[in-house]
């Protein structure tokens, strides 16, 4: 079952910056962990089906911090995908076809929602955002010095889960999440992520 992807993420929780969930175990703001990542594959196969383009969210809740795990989460599969490529997202971001989603999905996410099918669309640049259907609006500011030098994390526990080397720290002021079977949510924690991950 091998499969690649590699592009850019906007992640985003519930939490003021900085998620504390990314040193590790943390209490979260608000007690509770409302979070999102919106992928941007610019590259990647699976099984000989082309993922090139194609965009992937992932939302999710846990009673207390990421770490404790017993989460409930769904993908949402840009409505641009074909059948088949739908089939090996959902797989993939899942965990169904191992890589790092199986052993992390597995330790942290106890119930799945049906996948949904919806629009998704990303802009990059100074001010990336994103749009995922009607249940999210993401808007990042990154942040940098007085110089404009990004700032950046590197070496923290949840990168080594997610496979990143460093992730650029952004506000996410001004963002929601309102999917009618996850709990809702507005936050300022972000980060902008470069993934390259396979199986």
């Amino acid at each position: 079952m091998p499969w690649n992807v590699s592009g850019q993420a906007l992640e985003l929780c519930n939490c003021a910056v900085l998620c504390g969930c990314w040193l590790g175990p943390a209490k979260p703001d608000q007690g509770w962990c409302g979070s999102t990542f919106v992928f941007d594959i610019q590259r990647g196969t699976a099984d000989g089906v082309d993922l090139a383009g194609k965009k992937v969210a992932f939302s999710a809740e846990w009673p207390g911090d990421f770490w404790s795990g017993n989460g409930k989460a769904r993908l949402y599969i840009d409505e641009s995908a074909t059948a088949a490529q739908r089939q090996e997202l959902e797989a993939i971001f899942s965990g169904k076809k191992g890589g790092l989603f199986e052993p992390l999905m597995g330790g942290v996410i106890s119930q799945w929602l049906p996948a949904r099918v919806t629009k998704i669309a990303v802009e990059h640049g100074e001010s990336p955002s994103a749009t995922v259907g009607d249940v999210g609006h993401v808007s990042m500011r990154p942040l940098k010095d007085g110089a404009g030098k990004p700032t950046r994390i590197e070496g923290a526990a949840a990168q080594a889960a997610f496979q990143i080397d460093r992730m650029h720290v952004a506000s996410s002021k001004g963002s929601r999440w309102s999917d009618p079977e996850l709990r809702g949510w507005e936050g300022d924690s972000g980060n902008l992520i470069a993934f390259d991950w396979k199986s």
